[in-house]
């Protein structure tokens, strides 16, 4: 009987093991799955030996100062929307005519264009008026546009710049570069003399093949610096400015200003570099008072204020 019950709990023990495995499936088929919130890998449970950080959402970026949202966008001037509705129904107007040029068409789109003529007049008038009444905003008052004026105004420039040439003489000159071959130089040449004798600026002559000039018999051969210049001896006549470097002193660059007429002053453009400075001026055929006045420009006036 001892025997019997003992092997009866041997048979328990070695039996339970094995019915613990056969139910364990029900078991974790009966047990419910724990709900997975999204797709999103840290919501898992993933062990101790495992770790991730839960992202961390984009902070929004900050709009820049003075930009406004599109809601928040002024509106558009109510005569800028009705241009614009203007144009755009010629525009239409135009392209039916032209597509189907029947006198209805063409009829509404001539309408258009005379209302395009009646604005554009009323603009000009209107601008005029206001010029005369503000004197200030009237650019003929510095350089007239009727006879009278403008050759007053051509006198006293011509004076000044003279006077300016005069007074700047020992600081410019002009490199003149011709060919020996080339027939617009046999014109030029002469013109050129007549410049340099009538101003009193200095011009060195350069031949780029080596050509002589009766003009200017001390005339120097091209041994590279007009490659060096940037220059081709294709492009003949031609000329170039030099300009002695501005004087420097603690303060810096001392402009050099000269009197002229009715007390003003020009300022001759400064010059920085140390070895002085070359402006190319142009080429072709030039007369003395082309010469003349693209020096001048150049040299003496700041764009804008002598066109």
């Amino acid at each position: 009987m001892n025997k019997l019950a003992h092997a009866l709990a041997i048979a328990i023990a070695i039996l339970t093991p094995a019915m613990a495995h056969a139910q364990a499936p029900e078991a974790l088929a009966s047990t419910p799955a724990e709900p997975e919130v999204g797709t999103d890998y840290c919501e898992r449970r993933l062990g101790q030996w495992f770790y991730c950080e839960v992202p961390v959402a984009p902070k929004p970026k900050p709009r820049a100062k003075g930009t406004a949202k599109r809601d928040d966008a002024p509106a558009k001037h109510p005569d800028l929307v009705a241009a614009e509705q203007f144009k755009k129904d010629m525009e239409e107007a135009r392209l039916i005519a032209v597509w189907n040029p029947s006198a209805e068409n063409i009829q509404r789109y001539y309408a258009y264009q005379q209302m395009v003529l009646e604005k554009g007049g009323t603009f000009a008038d209107t601008w005029r008026r206001m010029v005369w009444e503000n004197p200030d905003k009237d650019y003929t008052l510095q350089r007239p546009i009727n006879t009278a004026g403008k050759a007053e105004w051509l006198q006293a420039r011509n004076t000044d710049r003279d006077l300016f040439f005069r007074a700047a003489y020992d600081q410019i000159g002009i490199f003149y570069v011709y060919r020996g071959d080339c027939g617009p130089c046999r014109v030029a040449s002469p013109i050129v003399r007549a410049f340099a004798t009538r101003y009193g600026i200095s011009v060195r002559a350069i031949s780029a093949d080596g050509g002589a000039n009766p003009h200017f018999p001390d005339a120097q051969i091209d041994k590279g610096q007009l490659k060096a210049w940037g220059l081709t001896s294709a492009v003949t006549p031609a000329y170039m400015i030099f300009q002695k470097p501005t004087t420097t002193g603690k303060d810096g660059i001392k402009p050099v200003s000269f009197r002229v007429t009715d007390g003003k002053t020009i300022t001759l453009r400064p010059c920085r570099n140390p070895k002085g400075c070359l402006t190319y001026m142009g080429a072709g055929v030039l007369s003395v008072d082309e010469l003349a006045d693209r020096l001048f420009v150049t040299l003496a006036t700041e764009p804008g204020k002598d066109f």
